[in-house]
Order: structure tokens, then sequence, then C-alpha cells
């Protein structure tokens, strides 16, 4: 096959691919290389499809961290972004940016709540129980001490 229409091939399956979901520029070279590009023909198309904002590794930072902060520790969202391919100063500024400390709180509260944790009602077992799950979960020791803190004081 001519190296135009395998190029041709290659930004066409780049653009499919992210019309089906936004991925990471790493993300997206590993694509194109599990379908047998060649590595000059997968720059050019990552190229292509560059020059037109599809992929933005910053952009995905941040819409990452937005729809998952309400769930995930800081800790974690750093972890995932990484497993991603993402560099980490763009996970750093986009953490900076859309990760806040009461972020921390929140997401405490909405696992204690999808756990159905009654801070009133929980003993000491319960309570330990709920702190191992929330530190597993990267969350700090001061961040779970003050949700829980706030759960007793509702």
């Amino acid at each position: 096959m001519a190296e135009e229409d395998l190029l041709k091939k290659a930004k066409l399956r780049a653009m499919y691919l992210l019309n089906i979901c936004d991925r990471t520029e790493a993300e997206l070279r590993e694509k194109l290389k599990k379908n047998e590009y060649p590595q000059e023909i997968i720059e050019q198309a990552i190229q292509y499809v560059k020059s037109f904002g599809y992929i933005n590794d910053l952009r995905y930072a941040e819409n990452f961290i937005r729809s998952r902060k309400e769930k995930k520790s800081k800790k974690e969202i750093l972890y995932l972004l990484s497993e991603k391919g993402i560099a980490s100063e763009i996970i750093a500024s986009a953490v900076e940016e859309y990760y806040h400390e009461e972020d921390c709180v929140l997401a405490i509260r909405a696992l204690l709540k999808k756990r159905h944790y009654e801070s009133k009602t929980a003993d000491d077992k319960e309570r330990q129980k709920t702190y191992g799950y929330l530190a597993r979960k990267g969350f700090s020791y001061r961040d779970i001490m003050k949700a829980l803190q706030a759960e007793e004081e509702i």
C-alpha cells in the first residue's frame, strides 16, 4: 500500500477513535500502534488531529478531574491520569486548577453516603473499617477526619 494511502487510513482511524470517545495522545498512539501502522505514519496522524485541536491532554485532564473529583481522591486521580500517559506537568497544572481541598471532603462524604455510613450509630469497628476503606482510596488522615467530623455534626 502506498504511504499516502496508509497515512490517509491512519488519519481516518485516529478521527474515528476520537469520535468514539476523548483520548489522550498516548492512548491514541497506542491504539494506532495496535493497528500496526508504522511509527512515522502514527506521528503524522497524531500531528494531523492535534492541528485541529481534536486531541489535547490538558483539556482531557481538566475534564477527567471535573467529572471524578466528587468520587475520587486527589491521589487516585493523579494515578489514573498518569496511567493514561499524560505528562506530570500537565497533570499538576490541571489538578492545581480544578481539584480543591473541599473537593476531598465532598468526595469522602459522597462515598460515606454510598456506603450508608451513619456516624451516630457507627461503633468503633465500623469507624475503623470505614477509615481503612477511605485511606485505601487515597484520602489523607486529615481529610478523612474532617469529613467524619462534618458527618457527626449533621
